[in-house]
């Protein structure tokens, strides 16, 4: 047993040793069930094929461990000011649950939003059947070890046909200060039938120590339910992530997920789509935008189990310095999915010779009625373009800025005009070539 796998057991047993003798008997029976399977599946490393392209060496060199006491000081509260969306919102700081600075006024009729240690005390039986649901069977250690130490994230509901059209905004802040922390946050959205509304998953960092947000998130959505998700990752140079989305969709739903991926020294995100219902329809979308020597890996599971569903899938990788991405998108269709409609494009942009990305699009096809494709492209800067640019005046930096943002813009055109889109272009503007470093921007 290597010393990272042996650190992270003693941190989960400890945490469950310390356990509420309140807490129902079904949530540690997931906890340890949980320990059970992390301990089983290990740490992965470079020879584990799903993971080789992730670097994981500061599991082993840094003791993160969650965080015991709630943190709100001046500067938490002045980040959260220039962060926070208009609307209701959760608030969490290395992990712990921040009230005063949350807002849970304005929900609107049929809409219920709680942090989950409230959740796990009123909604036990909603929980019970739900909360792991989508993440037990195939889950990776990491979604594991987010279930073994199960204690804090959000619980989103919506009564059937309950509209919420201003977004509910979930707010992570990983801050440090004493010692490396683990933040594992579980995010739950129930949507009943022919519900709909638009979540947001902002994580962001406020410090320079090495900190680990290890996040996991589970929807389910009713028939002809309809959820818009955004998740904003902006962690700091000296941060660890490590996302799960699962999503399970009912008969005629429609599920959008929108992924920028910004900040981290190692950032990998998943997202993993299951149509359960015939009609549904399920938009992912990503961007990721890496600088210095980060590494940003995507991976995306889409599974069409039933037919007449249909997918689209556009992931854009913009790459400068040493920086490195990965793509790893799999599209799967049973043999009961006939008049399946899928397609999955990953496009990628290398502005400079020590940049690199390893890109992989697979395609799964058991049926024989189905309309799929896939398609995936590496290039640089368009000379012609830049040429073109330059010739009218244009200084080169501001050219590649111009050139390097226009092959952004189409995943951030593809949010609503509104807040949200306002906060992706400033955070895009600040990673292009010749924006500031990325700080907490408003």
């Amino acid at each position: 047993m290597s010393a990272g796998l042996a650190h992270y057991l003693d941190v989960a047993r400890g945490f469950q040793s310390r356990g509420s003798a309140n807490d129902p008997a079904w949530l540690k029976t997931l906890r340890a069930e949980a320990l059970r399977h992390f301990e089983a599946r290990g740490l992965p490393t470079s020879k584990d094929e799903e993971w080789k392209y992730t670097p994981l060496s500061t599991l082993s060199s840094h003791p993160f461990q969650p965080a015991r006491d709630v943190y709100a000081g001046e500067d938490v509260a002045a980040a959260v000011a220039r962060l926070a969306l208009p609307g209701p919102r959760l608030v969490f700081v290395d992990g712990r649950y921040v009230p005063a600075l949350s807002v849970l006024t304005g929900l609107p009729r049929g809409v219920t939003l709680k942090p989950l240690s409230q959740a796990l005390r009123e909604d036990g039986e909603l929980l019970e059947g739900t909360l792991g649901q989508r993440t037990r069977l195939g889950a990776n250690a990491f979604t594991s070890l987010n279930a073994a130490l199960l204690e804090e994230g959000a619980l989103l509901t919506l009564a059937p046909r309950a509209l919420s059209e201003v977004p509910v905004q979930l707010l992570f802040l990983v801050r440090g200060g004493n010692g490396p922390v683990l933040a594992s946050p579980r995010i739950v959205v129930v949507a009943g039938e022919g519900s709909e509304a638009t979540l947001v998953e902002t994580y962001v960092g406020l410090g320079t120590e090495a900190t680990f947000t290890n996040a996991v998130t589970e929807v389910s959505l009713g028939d002809n339910a309809s959820l818009h998700h955004y998740k904003l990752q902006t962690e700091g140079d000296a941060a660890l992530h490590l996302g799960g989305l699962y999503s399970r969709q009912g008969r005629d739903s429609r599920f959008q997920s929108h992924a920028f991926s910004f900040g981290g020294a190692v950032a990998r995100n998943e997202v993993h789509a299951l149509f359960a219902g015939e009609g549904g329809e399920c938009l992912l979308n990503g961007l990721f935008v890496g600088r210095g020597t980060q590494h940003l890996d995507n991976r995306t599971d889409l599974d069409h189990a039933v037919p007449r569903c249909s997918s689209r899938e556009l992931y854009k990788g913009v790459l400068d310095d040493r920086s490195r991405g990965t793509f790893h998108g799999r599209i799967r269709v049973r043999e009961d999915a006939q008049k399946t409609d899928a397609s999955q494009t990953n496009r990628n942009l290398l502005l400079s010779e020590g940049a690199q990305v390893d890109t992989r699009p697979q395609l799964e096809i058991f049926a024989d009625d189905v309309k799929c494709a896939h398609g995936t492209a590496v290039g640089r800067l368009d000379d012609t373009a830049l040429f073109y640019l330059r010739s009218r005046g244009i200084p080169k930096p501001e050219a590649e800025r111009m050139l390097t943002q226009a092959f952004a813009s189409e995943l951030v055109l593809a949010v609503p005009a509104g807040p949200v889109r306002a906060r992706v272009e400033a955070l895009l503007s600040a990673k292009l070539p010749g924006g500031a470093r990325l700080e907490v921007t408003g």
